[in-house]
């Protein structure tokens, strides 16, 4: 998916440096959407329903960037990727039926 595992094997960050830069990222996006939601003291910052898209983004890029570190190979980040993401969206759509 858009070449993340290979991105991933070619840059030297640690898999706890990523998690980091996650929680970075997952900073910023908050960020945003207090800004767009006009959450108070956050007005002034001005971001867009654009800024919120691209930080998502970031963010999910990051986390996937986790995922291939923890993966042995491309084939075992594409499978985990399709069956983890078909495991939580089921649990996700059982959740709302409830």
């Amino acid at each position: 998916m858009f070449d993340i595992y290979d991105l991933t094997q070619k840059d030297p960050k640690s898999l706890q440096e990523r998690a980091l830069k996650l929680a970075e990222e997952a900073g910023e996006l908050a960020q945003a959407v207090l800004s767009v939601t006009k959450a108070p003291g956050s007005e002034y910052k001005a971001h867009s329903l654009g800024d919120v898209r691209e930080e998502a983004v970031d963010a999910a890029i990051v986390a996937l960037s986790i995922l291939a570190q923890a993966s042995s190979s491309r084939e075992d980040f594409d499978a985990e990727l399709d069956r983890l993401m078909a495991l939580k969206c089921s649990k996700w759509q059982e959740k709302l039926s409830e």
